[in-house]
């Protein structure tokens, strides 16, 4: 049988630039046009004055965009895949920031990280990426000790009005009364 021959450990001449290995329309070129054009100005602000360098706000937002796109949300898994995940060092900008930053900077910018994320979602929307037209629940109720739930995560008729109402009030869909 005949195999396409290997280079294992060959070295390069030339080191690849991290682009080079993402394609021209994944996700995350999207992800990293967006957030360098906010303006995080109101971020930056809260790390004047003396102490060690931080991350940029941006480099940390783009992280946790990337991470809620694909499923990601533990900051553990964030700060390993901006070691072994191509996406998330090309995001990253090489950088490898420790899961406690990365959980630090989402507790402390949690307001910021809202509106971005509202914000990401509109230009989703508008650009016809995301469909948010239709919610449905199941009604399923599980009372138990043992059930990992939270409560503000069951929904009645009276909540699910309200919250469709904040995302109409934040453009993000048009909900059925």
């Amino acid at each position: 049988m005949a195999f396409i021959r290997r280079l294992h450990n060959q070295n390069w001449l030339f080191p690849p630039s991290i682009s080079d290995l993402i394609d021209e329309d994944h996700v995350c070129r999207l992800v990293d046009e967006v957030v360098e054009s906010i303006d995080l100005g109101n971020i930056e602000e809260r790390y004047d004055g003396p102490g060690s360098p931080a991350y940029h706000p941006k480099v940390m937002m783009k992280l946790l965009i990337q991470g809620t796109i694909d499923g990601i949300r533990s900051s553990r898994r964030i700060s390993k895949a901006t070691k072994e995940n191509v996406v998330y060092m090309y995001l990253s900008d090489r950088l490898n920031p420790d899961f406690r930053t990365i959980c630090r900077f989402r507790k402390d910018n949690l307001d910021v990280i809202k509106l971005v994320f509202a914000g990401i979602i509109k230009l989703a929307r508008g650009m016809n990426m995301v469909n948010l037209g239709h919610l449905s629940i199941d009604g399923t109720k599980i009372k138990d000790i043992e059930a990992n739930t939270v409560e503000n995560r069951w929904y009645n008729h009276t909540s699910l009005k309200k919250l469709c109402e904040k995302l109409r009030k934040h453009g993000l869909i048009s909900c059925i009364p």
